[in-house]
């Protein structure tokens, strides 16, 4: 239940969380179970930035032992080859723990990495890289890894004819992964559960005011429909905003350090063929950097971009370069599957919220929780580089650094990894003949989600955004179901059903022809 803000005024928390993706929501419901007395606040709808823009995939960590470069440049500095080890040790530690406890979130996917002649892995080193992710511990969710002959897979295997260089094709590796299906509903889970817990949770509220002094932290909070403000008191503030992570500190009156450098991911969407439903392409682009041929639901996508990013972080889209860019990469990695630019189905592009650092203007893929305390800020605690898969454990590690400025209030409590129960459906009508999604879950999403807009509802409540038809079909008659609850005339319905379809248009369509392409710093 959604608290309103004047209830808010004079408050006091031991923890402030600010930012509702997954890697907030899952601090906040972290320290609610620790027994802290806890609030989080979002400047949009829960999941709705990065959490809702990633490749969505559940990394078993074998993207981390790609340096870039050839395996040599882990000789040259050993010490990213520890980190990388270190990383990879923790992916497949989540991973492991979300398949097993929460397996209705996730979907496995076979992926396969082609291995050329001349590329710059030989089938031993791909398979030793698999043999230090199983001795890392696979934790009974099996990778199923095997390396096939070029010949073999031609006739078992979706796309492989599509490669390219098949003269020089020498095997392939397959394995599995897993993919969240949605992150948003991730989030937005372990949001209902810090409710559970007794803690508190506000969508469209940004923190607009953040100062310390001797006893803690003021914090200002702003109702983003009605401009409505509360102040509130805080012990520890918890800046898990993403990109707009320096935005928010910069609301202090004093300065603290850069914390994030933003970089692009652009994608697109397409429909395969039926017989390449549930398999992906792991590849690397001509950069070196990994490109992936990805399924999802009953569509693929291709990507990502990697470009700095330094615009608007509320308006993030892929453009004429990036379009340019993710034609000419699938059409390297599978030139026997021909793709033009009316086979694409859709786009979507993110920002990476990656770790700033002075000598590396791509930002540093190294996670940073930062404790503010030697810059005068003690009791603030950011994130960079927080990943959608290890987001619990994140939520863990950040809730130790805020534990060194503050006690629980409470006793603790058990957390719960189940996803939120569905509402009962009986005799409640489809909002399309296309999918399972009924009235019932509209309803459920405004009452008890927070869901204050259609697109909260058809992107981050239902998925039915990400579907094939983008949820068009379902936009009227979720807004009518919407309108009673949340007090819309007819005319509102409208507008609502206008802005979805705009925003859609804008965030997932295909760039026109005309569109200048802006110049991109590439990594």
């Amino acid at each position: 239940m959604r608290a309103s803000l004047a209830s808010l005024e004079g408050r006091s928390f031991d923890i402030v969380v600010v930012g509702g993706g997954i890697n907030g929501a899952a601090a906040a419901q972290a320290a609610a179970a620790e027994g802290y007395n806890v609030a989080l606040f979002e400047k949009g709808d829960f999941g709705s930035g990065a959490t809702a823009r990633s490749s969505r995939l559940l990394h078993c960590g074998l993207r981390y032992l790609v340096p870039g470069g050839p395996l040599t440049t882990f000789l040259r500095h050993p010490d990213r080859f520890l980190r990388a080890v270190m990383t990879v040790s923790r992916s497949m530690a989540v991973r492991s723990d979300f398949v097993k406890t929460q397996p209705e979130r996730v979907k496995p996917i076979r992926m396969h990495y082609p291995i050329y002649a001349d590329g710059p892995y030989a089938p031993w080193q791909v398979d030793s890289a698999f043999l230090l992710l199983r001795g890392l511990g696979e934790r009974g969710v099996p990778l199923d890894y095997r390396r096939v002959s070029a010949a073999r897979a031609r006739t078992e295997q979706p796309f492989i004819p599509w490669l390219r260089d098949q003269d020089k094709l020498r095997a392939v590796a397959c394995y599995t992964e897993y993919q969240i299906d949605w992150p948003e509903r991730v989030a937005i889970d372990m949001v209902l559960d810090l409710e559970r817990l007794g803690g508190l949770a506000r969508n469209y509220s940004p923190v607009v005011g953040l100062a310390r002094d001797g006893a803690g932290w003021n914090v200002t909070v702003a109702d983003a429909e009605t401009g409505e403000r509360a102040q509130l008191r805080a012990a520890v503030v918890l800046n898990l905003a993403g990109v707009w992570v320096d935005r928010v500190n910069a609301l202090m009156p004093q300065p603290v350090s850069r914390r994030i450098t933003g970089t692009k991911g652009a994608h697109i969407v397409l429909r395969l063929p039926p017989e390449c439903h549930g398999h992906g392409v792991a590849g690397v682009n001509r950069g070196g950097r990994p490109f992936y041929c990805m399924p999802w639901r009953d569509l693929h996508f291709f990507g990502p971009t990697e470009t700095l990013y330094e615009g608007d972080p509320d308006d993030v889209f892929v453009d004429a370069a990036d379009l340019d860019f993710l034609l000419a990469e699938s059409n390297h990695l599978l030139p026997g599957l021909p793709i033009r630019r009316s086979d694409i189905v859709s786009t979507w592009a993110g920002i990476r919220p990656l770790t700033f650092a002075a000598d590396q203007p791509m930002g540093a893929r190294a996670r940073q929780i930062s404790d503010a305390a030697s810059e005068g800020a003690a009791g603030l605690v950011t994130l960079s580089n927080g990943s959608l898969g290890a987001h619990r454990a994140t939520g863990r590690d950040v809730l130790a650094v805020a534990a060194r400025h503050v006690r629980p209030s409470h006793p603790p409590a058990p957390l719960s990894r189940a996803a939120a129960p569905l509402p009962d459906r009986q005799n409640s009508p489809r909002l399309d003949p296309a999918h399972a999604v009924t009235r019932a879950d509209v309803i459920e999403a405004v009452r008890r989600e927070q869901a204050r807009t259609l697109d909260d509802v058809l992107s981050r409540r239902t998925g039915l955004a990400w579907s094939s038809d983008q949820g068009f079909a379902a936009a009227r008659p979720a807004a009518g179901a919407m309108a009673p609850l949340l007090g819309w005339d007819e005319a509102r319905i409208a507008r609502e059903i206008a802005a979805y379809q705009k925003g859609m248009a804008h965030l997932h369509g295909v760039p026109p022809l005309d569109q200048p392409a802006p110049e991109a710093v590439t990594g």
